[in-house]
């Protein structure tokens, strides 16, 4: 039966091209009956595939003695498989607080970090977790429950990036009933118990009711329904860049469509290439919501005249037989150097930081994509590029405040900004006009000091890039 299994993951693997021969695999392994299954089967199939396998345990330092238990029957278990397995430590807890985000937030991001930095350190390829089909069915619930749009609604995908997921199609009893007849123990976590998340509460009381009153295959039919949306999709991008090409034009560094070709173009297609749109003169989807789109397609759609302004400086107009998306000033007032508030940056667009001394200097920033490393100069003094994937949100140009934080390393080493002025010797004088490059209180950049958050560099997984270009300093008033 468990042969039976194997083959089955196998050839999931094998249709959805998660390994290549020879691949090296970080193997993500809490100690749960899931990872434990993932690097039994890995260890398994390393032949197959010609597999080096790394096993990495996290400790998020949440559950004293029962974290401690996890972290010693993993190492125990990847030892037993003949698997090397690194161990990883954090105050989740205290991130949490530093980063502004929730505990079980910040334990995946510390977690896929960590993750990302072995298999970056030893050359491997792919990163290797356990999501199974019952995930999937949480999560596309979940997604449904939030109102998401059709592409959250697919859940997760087999491969994203260098993250693979092998067990997407096999459910978590099929799991624990190999496990079983394999004599393989695993830890249970208490906190997957617990009520306030809400992941929690879809898998341990919405899931089981659904099981129980409608549907015993729900969970199946559920992630079943993911992958079709995923299916569509796909065919809704093909169709969607194909519409864009054709009515989609740049004026002035504006989006301008023929409103009467718009009409044409059915419902859904029209929704995304909204979104296209958007992303475009935004430099990216963050913070774009379905609520966004919605209220561009009612003025796409509605009569001449309307107007709604959007993320980013961004607004929709239709204007008889035009419609437009263009970014404008963002009320942000910008003289001789000063900020009066934030400023959200504007692709393409020029900003007067001010330097030390009586100088100001003129940043523009473009976001590219990029192959490999080899094709950006990343000595070059002018021009400085950070990874795009880390920003959850376009960073702001502004002046330091309370909270700021920087990382020094990639570790997560984390110095607070008013302690590197201290450092670097910038008076307090200074500091009021040393403008930082900041999303929220982490400082991506502060440009007169040269100084960049370890959090954004570019690595050999960087596909996507914000790059500041900066010009010559000249003398301003300030």
């Amino acid at each position: 039966m468990n042969r039976d299994i194997c083959e089955r993951i196998a050839i999931y693997c094998d249709r959805n091209r998660l390994f290549a021969d020879g691949d090296g695999v970080v193997a993500g392994l809490s100690g749960g009956a899931d990872s434990v299954f993932l690097l039994w089967f890995l260890a398994k199939q390393q032949e197959r595939w010609g597999l080096r396998i790394q096993a990495v345990h996290v400790n998020h330092g949440i559950r004293g003695e029962e974290a401690l238990r996890d972290q010693e029957y993993a190492a125990l278990f990847a030892e037993r498989n003949g698997i090397p397995c690194r161990v990883e430590r954090a105050d989740i807890p205290s991130l949490a607080k530093e980063w502004r985000m929730t505990e079980e937030e910040a334990g995946r991001i510390f977690r896929y970090q960590c993750f990302e930095r072995v298999r970056e350190e030893l050359g491997f390829d792919k990163i290797a977790v356990a999501h199974h089909r019952d995930d999937q069915a949480e999560t596309v619930l979940f997604q449904l429950l939030r109102g998401s749009g059709l592409r959250g609604l697919g859940g997760m995908r087999p491969k994203r990036g260098r993250i693979v997921r092998p067990l997407l199609e096999t459910g978590r009893r099929e799991i624990e009933e190999a496990l079983e007849r394999e004599g393989i123990s695993y830890c249970t976590d208490t906190t997957n118990e617990q009520g306030q998340y809400a992941r929690n509460i879809i898998r341990n009381q919405v899931m089981p009711l659904l099981k129980e009153k409608i549907q015993p295959m729900a969970a199946e039919h559920i992630a079943g329904a993911g992958t079709h949306l995923q299916e569509i999709m796909d065919y809704i991008d093909c169709q969607r860049d194909q519409v864009y090409t054709e009515i989609v034009r740049r004026d002035r560094g504006r989006l301008v469509i023929d409103a009467g070709m718009f009409e044409e173009v059915p419902a859904v297609i029209g929704r995304e290439v909204i979104l296209k749109m958007m992303q475009e003169l935004s430099g990216g989807c963050k913070d774009i919501t379905a609520v966004h789109v919605e209220s561009v397609e009612s003025v796409f759609r509605g009569q001449t005249g309307k107007k709604v302004m959007l993320p980013y400086g961004m607004a929709a107009e239709k204007s008889y037989e035009y419609l437009l998306l263009y970014q404008k000033g963002t009320g942000i007032r910008q003289k001789e150097g000063r900020y009066s508030q934030p400023q959200t940056i504007q692709l393409g667009s020029a900003y007067k930081v001010p330097w030390r001394g009586r100088g100001c200097c003129d940043i523009v920033f473009y976001k590219k994509t990029v192959e490999n490393l080899l094709e950006l100069n990343l000595k070059k003094h002018c021009t400085k590029c950070f990874d795009y994937a880390k920003m959850d949100s376009m960073p702001v140009l502004r002046y330091p405040e309370e909270g700021d934080f920087l990382w020094l390393d990639r570790a997560g080493r984390a110095k607070k900004l008013s302690r590197l002025f201290i450092d670097e010797k910038v008076s307090r004088g200074e500091r009021k006009d040393m403008v930082v490059l900041a999303e929220g209180h982490h400082v991506i950049w502060i440009p007169v000091l040269g100084r960049c958050s370890a959090y954004y560099y570019v690595t050999g997984d960087t596909r996507a890039i914000i790059q500041a270009d900066l010009g010559k300093i000249r003398f301003c008033l300030s």
